[in-house]
């Protein structure tokens, strides 16, 4: 069980590592895609936010992308992993000291009971040089499919990409996290 589990963990930490390269080169081969250079924002890495790792990677372009987060406990034993299946949006605003982007789009939830399906992202990235506050970081909040009327959802089945005025979330996610990497980059270009 412990070899499983440590082979796991390294299968996830290979994911984390090349997963933000090979979307990247994917991005890049898309004929309404430039390079790789022109993917303005990017980054993998980890934080840890109430004892929780929390190993992240993500890449967007033009509201095309991905993003992947996976939580760990104290011991290193898994307990969820998000993907993105819908990048639906993405801003670059500058920022004291740098830039941050602002992800959003719906993923599903990978837990060892199964796959939960359609749940609301709204993430955060910051790449920050050059100033008393540098350090990048990132945060992300998540909210599960049910109906905006309830704490921590949100109301899927209403959802129109097209329609921003469509989208309705509850004030109160049901997962939140945030930290300062300890480990990895945040690179973003506007």
């Amino acid at each position: 069980m412990k070899l499983r589990a440590t082979l796991g963990f390294a299968a996830l930490l290979v994911f984390v590592v090349l997963a933000p390269i090979v979307c990247v080169k994917v991005l890049a081969a898309d004929p309404e895609a430039s390079n790789t250079q022109n993917v303005p924002a990017a980054g993998r890495g980890w934080f840890v936010f109430n004892g929780f790792r929390h190993n992240f990677g993500f890449a967007v372009q033009e509201g095309k992308g991905y993003l992947f987060l996976a939580v760990f406990d104290f011991k290193g034993i898994k307990i969820f992993d998000l993907r993105s299946v819908l990048i639906w949006r993405f801003r670059i605003e500058e920022v004291d000291g740098g830039f941050k982007v602002v992800i959003a789009g719906v993923a599903n939830v990978h837990t060892p009971k199964g796959v939960l399906k359609g749940w609301w992202f709204r993430a955060e990235a910051r790449d920050i040089d050059g100033s008393e506050k540098s350090g990048d970081s990132f945060s992300i909040l998540v909210w599960r499919p049910g109906g905006a009327d309830k704490v921590g959802c949100w109301t899927a089945k209403l959802f129109n990409p097209k329609d921003p005025e469509s989208l309705k979330v509850n004030p109160i996610p049901f997962y939140r996290a945030f930290g300062r990497l300890r480990g990895g980059f945040v690179e973003i270009t506007p």
